[in-house]
This record gives C-alpha cells, sequence and structure tokens, in this order.
C-alpha cells in the first residue's frame, strides 16, 4: 500500500510540474545584483604572502589584537575571512597547508541544489532536505555572478528508460525549476530531449539498458559548475585585498587565554610560519575554527572539549577521456547500484564521474580505493557500454566533514543518507567559534551565519559589525571581466586563450604579456596537448601565494585533477621555472620535484 506521504509527495511533484509548464522567459526570476554594493578593494592587487605574515606579526602584543583569526584556508575558512573583513573586523587567516589542499579542492565541481535530496524532501516530506535545497539554488545564483570565470551554468541530462521515469524525471526537474524561480537562482529551464536528440548529445549512451528497456529521451536541468581550487585562492585573495591577512603553510602550534591590562579575555596564538620555519605571536579577540574534518583537533589544540561530532565521508572520483561526456559541454547523471547517483560531467578537456560515499578514516592525505573506482566504472558501463581501465586519467578522494545530526538512535545510519547541514557551536571560555560540515554551493551563507554567530557572541559587546555584503561582492579575478577578450589574442592558440580566461579571468592580459616577453619565450606549452603555459609557472609564483611545485602542478592550476601522466610530465620544468622566481637553490630543486612525485601517487590507484 502506498504511504501518505509518498502520496503527498508524488502530488507535490505534479503541482510542480504544472505549475512549470507555463512559464518559457526565466529572466524575470533571476536575482539582480546592485553593483553600488561592491566595495572597492582596499589594494589594487593582492598582497604577497610576505606582506601578509608581516601583517600578522603587527598584532604581536595585547595592545593591538587582530578581531579574528581564521583558522582552515578552504571553502568555509575564506569564505569567513572575506566575510568578516567587509564588516569592519580586522582578520587573519592561517592555513597549515595550501589553500583548498583538502577537502575544497576535491569536490564534484557542481554549483548545485542537489536535485537528489530534492527527490528525498518530496517522498520522505522532508522540510529539512527542502530548506537545503532552496537555499542551495539561491547560493548558486551569486557564486555565478560573483566569478563569472570561475563559474558558469551547466545543461544536465537525465536518461529515461521508461514512461515512469519520464514522468517522475520531468516533474522533478520542473519542481527544481519552480523553486529556483522562488528564491531568485534560475539559470534556464528544464525541457526534454527526444531519443534521437539525446543520442545525437551522447554517441556513447547506451540505446537499450541492462533491463532491455529502450532510451526513450532525457529530461534536461540545469545547474551550476565550478573550478573548486581556483574559486577558493580567489576568495583567499579577495578577501586579501580588502585587508585580511590570509597565509597559506601557516599553522598554530599552541592557543592560550590572556588577558589585557584592561582585564579584556584575549587569545595567545603560537603560529609557525612553514617556509621559513620561524615562529610568531598573534593575539585575538576571537577564533574561527573552520578545517572541516579535522575540527576537533584544533578544539583540542586550545584545550577545550569536541563541541561538535563529524562523520567523515571519503568521496572518490575518477577522470576519463572527454568523449564519454555528452557533446555541447552538457553532463549526465544517472542511477548507481547503491541507490544514490554518478555524474558524468565535462571539466578542463576530461569526463569527470564520480561519487562514492563510505564511511572512513580522517587523514591529510586521502587515496581513493581500487573498489570505489571499480564501482563508478562499473556502474557507468550500464550506461555507457565498456570503458577501458586505460582511459582513465586520474582519480582522487576528498574527506567530507558530515556533522552528525540526530539520527534517533540509527547509529549505523550510512553517510549517505546524512543531510549536508552544517553545524555552528560556540565555546566562550576559549573564544571559539566552531563551523563543520555544508557543503561548496553554500559556503557564502555558512560564513554569513558564523560571522552572525561571532558577532552575537563572543564579539557582542566588542565591536560593532557592519550588515553583510558578500552576496553582491565581485571575486578577485572577475572585477575586470567583461574587458578579456573573447577571442584569441594574436599568437594565442585557441585552448590556451580559454584556458587563461577560464582560469586567471581578469589577470588574462598580464599572463598574455608575460607569455609573449622575449619572443614569446614562455608561451611554450609545458606538456604537448595541455593548454597550460610556461608564463603561468612565473605568474603563480610570483603573484598567487604558490610555495611548492606542487600547489601548482594541483591548485593553481588542475594538472594532477585531470590527467595524473601529464602532471608528472611538467613537473621538472614546473620546478626549474619556481626556482628560477624563487631563487631556489638546486638542492631545494631537486627536493621540490621528489614531493611533486610523491604528491602524485594521490591521483592513482
Amino acid at each position: 500500500m502506498v504511504s501518505v506521504s509518498r502520496l503527498l509527495g508524488a502530488g507535490a511533484v505534479f503541482v510542480a510540474a504544472a505549475m512549470g509548464g507555463t512559464y518559457t522567459d526565466p529572466s524575470w526570476t533571476r536575482r539582480r545584483f546592485d553593483p553600488k554594493a561592491n566595495p572597492p578593494f582596499v589594494f589594487s592587487a593582492p598582497p604577497p604572502r610576505s606582506a601578509c605574515i608581516q601583517n600578522l606579526k603587527e598584532h604581536n602584543s595585547p595592545e593591538n589584537p587582530l578581531d579574528v583569526m581564521v583558522i582552515g584556508g578552504g571553502s568555509v575558512g575564506t569564505g569567513v575571512a572575506l566575510d568578516a573583513v567587509t564588516r569592519g573586523l580586522s582578520v587573519g587567516l592561517v592555513e597549515m597547508g595550501d589553500y583548498a589542499s583538502e577537502t575544497s579542492s576535491r569536490s564534484t565541481k557542481l554549483i548545485h541544489g542537489g536535485i537528489r535530496y530534492l527527490e528525498k524532501a518530496v517522498f520522505q516530506c522532508d522540510l529539512m532536505q527542502m530548506k537545503l535545497v532552496a537555499e542551495a539554488l539561491s547560493e548558486r545564483s551569486i557564486m555565478i555572478h560573483q566569478a563569472p570565470h570561475l563559474c558558469h551554468g551547466i545543461a544536465t541530462l537525465l536518461p529515461c528508460y521508461s514512461p515512469y521515469e519520464v514522468v517522475t524525471y520531468w516533474g522533478g526537474a520542473k519542481l527544481y525549476d519552480f523553486i529556483a524561480a522562488l528564491y531568485g537562482g534560475t539559470i534556464a529551464y528544464s525541457g526534454y530531449a527526444t531519443a534521437y536528440k539525446t543520442m545525437s548529445l551522447c554517441p556513447n549512451l547506451r540505446k537499450v539498458n541492462d533491463r532491455n528497456k529502450p532510451l526513450l529521451g532525457a529530461v534536461r536541468y540545469y545547474d551550476g559548475q565550478m573550478n573548486d581550487a581556483r574559486l577558493c585562492f580567489s576568495v583567499a585573495m579577495t578577501a586579501a585585498s580588502y585587508g585580511a591577512a590570509t597565509a597559506n603553510y601557516t599553522e598554530v602550534k599552541k592557543s592560550e587565554e590572556i588577558k589585557d591590562a584592561s582585564g579584556e579575555k584575549l587569545v595567545r596564538l603560537t603560529v609557525k610560519d612553514l617556509l621559513k620555519n620561524e615562529e610568531l605571536t598573534v593575539y585575538s579577540r576571537s577564533i574561527v575554527n573552520a578545517t572541516g574534518p579535522f575540527a576537533s583537533e584544533v578544539e583540542k589544540l586550545s584545550g577545550g572539549k569536541n563541541t561538535v561530532e563529524n562523520v567523515p565521508s571519503s568521496g572518490t572520483h575518477i577522470v576519463i577521456e572527454k568523449r564519454y561526456c555528452p557533446r555541447n559541454h552538457e553532463a549526465m547523471v544517472f542511477p548507481s547500484s547503491d541507490g544514490r547517483v554518478i555524474f558524468t560531467i565535462p571539466w578542463l578537456g576530461g569526463c569527470l564521474m564520480g561519487t562514492t560515499d563510505e564511511k572512513t578514516v580522517i587523514t591529510h592525505d586521502p587515496k581513493p580505493k581500487k573498489k570505489e573506482v571499480d564501482f563508478i566504472l562499473e556502474n557507468a558501463r550500464s550506461f555507457f557500454g565498456d570503458i577501458p581501465q586505460e582511459a582513465v586519467m586520474s582519480v582522487w578522494s576528498g574527506i567530507r566533514p558530515l556533522a552528525k545530526l540526530n539520527t534517533h538512535g540509527r547509529d549505523n545510519e550510512s553517510t549517505e543518507n546524512m543531510v549536508r547541514e552544517h553545524v555552528i557551536t560556540v565555546n566562550p571560555d576559549k573564544l571559539m567559534v566552531t563551523v563543520t560540515g555544508g557543503k561548496w554551493t553554500t559556503y557564502r551563507k555558512i560564513a554569513e551565519q558564523t560571522v552572525d554567530t561571532l558577532r552575537d557572541t563572543i564579539m557582542k559587546t566588542k565591536k560593532t559589525f557592519k550588515p553583510c555584503s558578500t552576496s553582491n561582492i565581485v571575486l578577485y579575478g572577475s572585477r575586470k571581466f567583461d574587458s578579456v577578450p573573447v577571442v584569441p589574442t594574436e599568437g594565442v592558440p585557441k585552448d590556451v586563450h580559454e584556458h587563461w580566461r577560464g582560469n586567471y579571468g581578469d589577470s588574462y592580459s598580464e599572463i598574455c604579456a608575460l607569455a609573449q616577453k622575449d619572443n614569446q619565450k614562455y608561451l611554450k606549452r609545458l606538456v604537448e596537448g595541455c593548454p597550460v603555459v610556461e608564463a603561468e609557472v612565473l605568474w603563480s609564483a610570483e603573484k598567487e601565494h604558490c610555495e611548492h611545485v606542487v600547489d601548482f602542478i594541483s591548485r593553481r592550476t588542475r594538472m594532477s585533477f585531470v590527467n595524473v601522466k601529464a602532471a608528472e610530465a611538467a613537473i621538472p620544468r614546473v620546478s626549474e621555472l619556481m626556482g628560477q622566481v624563487k631563487k631556489w637553490s638546486r638542492s631545494k630543486i631537486n627536493e621540490e620535484k621528489a614531493h611533486a612525485f610523491a604528491a602524485m601517487n594521490s591521483f592513482k590507484c
């Protein structure tokens, strides 16, 4: 017998579908942004790392403390730094690795409301899931506005092999449209593609599935896509451009509470500059712990108790040859054997597939398991036929910091069933706000709520906060994006041109000038067939807080994520070029090479 909740859920789908079918022009539903609410940068260019370290050193006495020290340089940490500094706070940010060196660079690269969360919201009558979808769809439009060179819309196909799938997928997509319209997050409206059109878009898709059912067509809906590591870096540099002291490769070694001469309680932090191997003392009125799956370690460092329980989940992805993706830069979603879904997404010249969702242990160097890679390939083969192991160009795994919510006694509940909600807790004795959980799409909103919490608790009587303005702020790299040429500059290959536009935004002209110096000396590709050229190494080493070879290979560009063999081939030349900029010794260059080659093992299975 069909449950009442399922009947109500199905009814909601069809009501929304009926309403969704009545509109065709999405422009009236889109969010309007106020250019006047985008304050100018304090610095015309992001300060170099050395200047940020010097900024931290200036807060070395109780008489001149920071307002907030953010620990963690991932999506939430950099988001908090940007939100806080634009509200008038003095801000420091320390990250023991590189920006986005952990979870924030290992996402599915989607900016999405979560259409599968919507399915749960409807069929389980789960208002929390519905709230998450609505919030994420609203934030999706903000992210695309913030960084159009890194974030954009992407059409996504849902292949249908039964009339039931046609009806339910179409109804769900229209409900997705409807919620997006209500919250100003519309990209484009969903629709239906015939079997012929679907096959023309994705020739490798099977015409008949494993149950001998013929392809009837596909529902097409729209979500967003991003370059996660570059976006995180851009948020960090935007915060630095407003005056925040953001420094990668800096580790908090000790945190203790003291009182200044007036009796105000402060935190004294011992911070180690890992590049120069020197320690500095920094005072702050508060701490935001935004270290994701490592949040409990930071809480213990300060002597506090753990305020939230993390349930770490591993998410493995693979990148295969792009011919397995739909044409016209469209993505595809299909159900997996464990009741979840697999995304197939065109990304930087490859075809990204994922993801898995299993409980794991917390580590700084997660490696994909062979069984997870096999799981993705086996499910993909159900829709695309044979995919040889040789087609796999890179694999990686990240750790999701899922915050454990009330599971009503179901301690063994799978991580797949946990809501991707974030949790913010306050430890007033340690002057610490801890934030964990959440997902990339809502990073800005999570940051806003974290700073609101700081304002209403620890900093309530210490500082007047300006209103949050980050929903209107355009990030570093996109401030003058309209000035970036649409067609290639003379002498620049088309694929290199497109890579520069999408990776560096309005820094395009400076990189182009650098590449064309000395008779185009640095326009040479690092690897044949790869759009990354030598000038980018020089630029990143000097301008982008790029301190190690692996920073360039994995995060300033995404070479290791797309094709690990190409990344390995580039390591020797990248090492030489970075050594040229940073004046490394021969032994240091060799050390960097070895470290980078070792890091590439995380992209193999």
